[in-house]
């Protein structure tokens, strides 16, 4: 990966947007928790939050840091499994579909073969369909109050936004064609989808193979769109790094232990 110089404060900025992201999707997860009844300030959790993205970096699909943080609430929140195992999921599903739901918006300025009609019901019906199984899932099996719902959808969308930002800066980072970055940013949030599956190591290899088979469905030079992704995971490692000052700070034993 060549380094750039005179572009180099947009790699702070990719850096900046990817954490700001982290932040945010770990206030989306304090909702959930508190609706849980689980007793965590914002620092704590963003602690905790940071020390799970560290042990990501070991295991595949966000296993680690997801198993850890279940296992150090159970020990200090004294809650049943089966509650910390669906707030869990419940994070994890909610940003998957506002993921889902970014990528039928771009959907349309995709340089795909179909007619602008269609390209417009397809994104309006998709969309609102991602939205229906979003809120009658919340509300149904979590029981989330309007306010909560409302909070967590926004703060997933926040999230991919600002991924997308990272993403963007890379992009251009890179000097690639304003006129393909659009294209360039649906298949990243393609290969945001394939990197949660449980197939490789913080999402390495998994990225860039999405982004070879995404170029060329549309046509695009694979170059700008690996380069990228490669650079997403070494700000990823960097970024999941800073967890590595909280793992000392959460303790495994249960609080009545001696």
């Amino acid at each position: 990966m060549a380094f750039h110089p005179q572009r180099a404060p947009m790699l702070v900025a990719a850096f900046i947007a990817f954490n700001a992201s982290k932040i945010v999707g770990a206030l989306r997860l304090n909702i959930y928790q508190r609706h849980a009844a689980m007793q965590l300030s914002e620092g704590e959790n963003l602690r905790l939050y940071y020390a799970g993205m560290f042990l990501n970096l070991f295991l595949p699909g966000g296993i680690g840091g997801d198993g850890y943080k279940i296992l150090v609430l159970r020990r200090s929140q004294s809650l049943p499994l089966r509650t910390l195992i669906t707030t869990t999921l419940a994070d994890r599903v909610s940003g998957i579909l506002a993921l889902l739901c970014m990528l039928c918006m771009l959907m349309p300025m995709l340089p795909l073969p179909w007619e602008a009609t269609t390209a417009i019901v397809f994104t309006v019906a998709s969309v609102a369909a991602i939205v229906a199984v979003f809120i009658s899932g919340h509300r149904w099996l979590i029981r989330l109050g309007a306010q909560q719902l409302a909070g967590v959808f926004a703060l997933g969308l926040a999230v991919q936004s600002l991924q997308l930002i990272c993403m963007g800066m890379l992009l251009l980072y890179l000097g690639t064609p304003a006129t393909h970055i659009i294209a360039y940013l649906a298949i990243f949030l393609v290969s945001s989808i394939a990197a949660v599956l449980p197939l490789s190591v913080g999402g390495l290899g998994v990225r860039e193979a999405t982004f070879l088979f995404g170029v060329n469905v549309v046509h695009l030079d694979p170059t700008y769109g690996v380069i990228a992704s490669s650079w997403f995971f070494v700000i990823t490692v960097l970024s999941s790094m800073i967890g590595s000052l909280f793992l000392g700070h959460f303790s495994l034993r249960s609080p009545t232990a001696n």
